[in-house]
């Protein structure tokens, strides 16, 4: 069925859509450190006894500014497209719904909980005979 299909494809690209804003909130908490933007740290006195590392970088509050801004853009996008992907999965639910009521039962457990036929027909309380046949009349698309 190509509503079970799509239900799937769109759940797994939810997924990858979520994990991408995680990795954008994770780049602007870098660009903080970086720009130190969180303020001065604790001030200690300087130890001359430790050789002199020139390693550390800093980049500059405008750079870090338009850097943050850019990546909040992405951010708001980002999650504009998982709500309105979140309404297409609601609307995909509601089609599934519809479908006759055995032939939706059978539907939903075997290609969205994944269960195999012989458990569908043992919770339903069919014949695994019966519930093949329900299967086959509604295929499966991949």
């Amino acid at each position: 069925m190509d509503t079970i299909k799509s239900y799937k494809d769109l759940c797994s690209e939810i997924e990858i859509w979520k994990e991408r804003l995680k990795t954008y909130e994770i780049q602007i908490e870098a660009i903080k450190k970086l720009a130190k933007l969180d303020g001065p740290k604790h001030i200690t006195g300087i130890d001359y006894t430790q050789p002199y590392v020139d390693g550390t970088r800093q980049i500059g509050f405008e750079e870090a500014l338009e850097m943050l801004h850019k990546i909040e853009s992405h951010i708001y996008l980002h999650k504009e497209a998982i709500a309105n992907m979140e309404k297409s999965k609601k609307k995909i639910e509601e089609e599934i719904k519809k479908l006759e009521r055995l032939d939706k039962k059978v539907v939903y457990m075997r290609d969205i909980e994944g269960k195999t036929l012989k458990e569908i027909a043992d919770e339903l309380g069919y014949s695994e005979i019966y519930i093949k046949k329900i299967s086959a009349r509604n295929k499966r698309v991949y």
